[in-house]
């Protein structure tokens, strides 16, 4: 890229809590993230006085800023107790974050370190990625081969308590917070789900998880499987493993299904990678924002392009952001069928800022739009044919299937204010029992001479 100061990383998820890897487990939301430092050094810091001289700043705007500082100072001064000035501080710039949309936040100190270890696919937590939906914190899903995972933790369980904490209208930085904790302690949930006369303890011990985020296995007729669970900083080079052995194993794989269920998305570079591994040129996914400097294009990178045999891809709403350019993308190029149910829609692109005190925020800048221009923001990925599964995620009632459009303060598709146009789809909804999506991925695959042309 131009700036050299800026990485841009697609974190995991599609939702705030997903980011962070214990987050105790939340592990990963799929944000896009630009990365910028301020404040080298304390040597080189101007005062907070020298930043709002230099800054464009309006009048209206420092007249609410000199506001704030009049009820700081009334606090510091007269509140009953005396309270700690960087809790103040930061308490004001949570609340500041909180009014605009889901995927902008403020991290402190410890959280933006393990946000950051997060990308390298290890961390200390359970392994559950959460969210907050009419006031319960719900899990989205466990992460595979996790605790949480092993202790039968499922997609749409409800926390009702942590550690004898009642979750009820928690904010999810504090279920986050209380998440945590170091290798070999455990942690008590207090569990209610679908099909539960009662809610259920689990109790779970945190351990330090190294995410391998490729899986493969052979099946019969030559089809080869990938399962990618998460888009980590390794997952195009276990991705590219997985083809070799499944090639050699098979003399030549004339079908493959690419699992991206429950996939809550991961860097950016990765799912470029991988679409590249299969797109042998044009524009993978490009992205647009109020300012210039925000529109980047990314392109296939003719790197190890495979052979052209068929690809089916599964997705359901658990498939988010780079997930989604990923299936979007492959299915934009025709070089994919995908199948499943319509993705979580998570089209936002974020900012990271390096702040002082080792803290960071996640700034939402742009949008991200797949090859033939839509934008996914809300709507999700539409699959070629529609197939339900029991894996899918199942909420207990009244909670709907979350997605991004569920989310407080999501933005709308930045397309429907002057596209009213949908995108056709070829859509066959099937029903099977147990892993419905599969079968079908592996039956289409199967007769792929008959349908190429449907």
């Amino acid at each position: 890229m131009k700036n050299k100061n800026i990485l841009l990383f697609f974190f995991l998820a599609a939702i705030l809590p997903l980011i962070f890897p214990v987050s105790s487990d939340a592990a990963g939301n799929v944000n896009t993230i630009k990365t910028k430092t301020y404040i080298k050094n304390a040597a080189s810091a101007k005062t907070p006085q020298h930043y709002l001289k230099k800054a464009d700043i309006s009048a209206d705007a420092l007249k609410n800023i000199r506001l704030f500082s009049k009820v700081y100072t009334l606090i510091e001064k007269n509140y009953v107790k005396n309270e700690n000035s960087k809790k103040l501080i930061y308490g004001a710039i949570e609340g500041m974050v909180a009014t605009l949309d889901p995927h902008t936040y403020f991290l402190t100190k410890s959280e933006f370190r393990q946000m950051k270890e997060e990308t390298t696919g290890e961390f200390v937590g359970i392994g559950i990625k959460i969210s907050s939906r009419n006031n319960h914190i719900v899990i989205i899903s466990p992460i595979d081969g996790t605790p949480a995972y092993k202790a039968g933790i499922k997609s749409g369980d409800i926390i009702e308590k942590i550690n004898g904490i009642s979750t009820f209208k928690m904010g999810i930085m504090k279920a986050v917070k209380l998440l945590q904790g170091k290798p070999g302690t455990k942690v008590n949930l207090l569990i209610m789900r679908k099909g539960f006369k009662k809610p259920k303890t689990f109790i779970i011990e945190r351990k330090r998880i190294l995410l391998k985020s490729v899986k493969y296995m052979v099946m019969p007729d030559h089809i080869g499987y990938v399962r990618i669970s998460s888009f980590q900083a390794h997952t195009n080079s276990q991705l590219l493993n997985a083809l070799s052995i499944l090639n050699k194993k098979e003399h030549g794989l004339k079908g493959l299904i690419i699992d991206l269920r429950n996939n809550p998305g991961g860097l950016l570079n990765q799912a470029v990678k991988v679409c590249s591994d299969f797109i042998s040129k044009g524009v993978i996914v490009y992205t647009k924002g109020r300012i210039k400097s925000q529109d980047e294009t990314y392109y296939a990178l003719q790197q190890h392009l495979q052979p052209d045999y068929p690809i089916a891809v599964l997705v359901n709403a658990g498939t988010a952001s780079a997930a989604e350019i990923t299936s979007g993308s492959l299915q934009a190029h025709k070089r994919a069928v995908v199948i499943g149910t319509k993705t979580f829609g998570k089209g936002s692109v974020q900012t990271v800022y390096h702040l002082p005190e080792g803290t960071g925020m996640g700034l939402t800048t742009a949008f991200y739009f797949l090859p033939n221009h839509v934008s996914i923001q809300n709507t999700g990925v539409t699959p070629n044919f529609i197939v339900h599964s029991s894996k899918d995620f199942i909420f207990v009632k009244p909670l709907p299937k979350l997605r991004e459009i569920d989310l407080r303060h999501h933005f709308k598709n930045p397309e429907s204010l002057k596209i009213k146009k949908e995108i056709k789809q070829n859509a066959l909804p099937v029903y099977f029992k147990k892993d419905n999506q599969l079968k079908f991925a592996y039956e289409l695959l199967k007769s792929w001479n008959t349908l190429k042309n449907y």
